[in-house]
């Protein structure tokens, strides 16, 4: 049913303030190598932030084969070609947070601060309401992830915690979690609901 209302939902092409074009569209299976280039261009300072390590290609070949808008909705923007914003929908089928979904963005370090981020985030939440089960959506940033935070804000999350020590980047260094959230079911949809 999801893949049906994306396939008319997507591609969507816009233009940016600078005047550069991009197109936002749903990551296929066939992207493994340009989701990859898209990884090895974010500087390691920022990698180890990450969940993974994106400088396996086994892992960016993992998500791309084992591919399930069941569980992980995966948006792209592209620019000449070029993955330059990949963003995901994270959610639960079942259980005590079937109702939340996880949201992950990274911007390549060149397109930030042009508002392609804020685009990806934008479509991330209209793919959360598309779900239909999904009423609230969080994000899950380190605290010195300052300007992930600030987007998330722009975009309407709330700070709902900080914890502590709660997170090890890759390197293995602790630091404290930022939890923010966007409830749904204050957005008008006319669609699944």
């Amino acid at each position: 049913m999801l893949e049906d209302v994306f396939e008319h939902e997507y591609p969507k092409e816009g233009t940016l303030d600078n005047g550069v074009e991009y197109k936002i569209r749903l990551l296929t299976s066939e992207d493994a190598d340009l989701l990859y280039d898209f990884f090895q261009d974010i500087p390691r300072e920022d990698r180890i932030f990450l969940r993974h390590d994106v400088s396996d290609k086994n892992v960016i070949n993992g998500w791309c084969q084992d591919m399930d808008y069941d569980t992980v909705i995966p948006i792209v923007a592209e620019v000449g070609g070029a993955i330059v914003c990949e963003g995901t929908v994270h959610r639960e089928r079942r259980g005590w947070m079937s109702h939340i979904g996880k949201v992950r963005l990274v911007v390549h370090p060149e397109y930030r601060r042009q508002h392609i981020g804020a685009l990806v985030m934008q479509e991330l939440i209209e793919v959360a309401l598309h779900t239909g089960s999904i009423e609230q959506v969080v994000s899950e940033c380190m605290v010195n992830q300052e300007g992930a935070i600030r987007m998330c804000e722009n975009a309407g999350f709330v700070q709902r915690a900080l914890m502590p020590a709660y997170v090890k980047d890759l390197a293995g260094d602790h630091h404290d979690l930022v939890l923010l959230s966007y409830a749904l079911r204050d957005e008008e949809f006319h669609g699944l609901d």
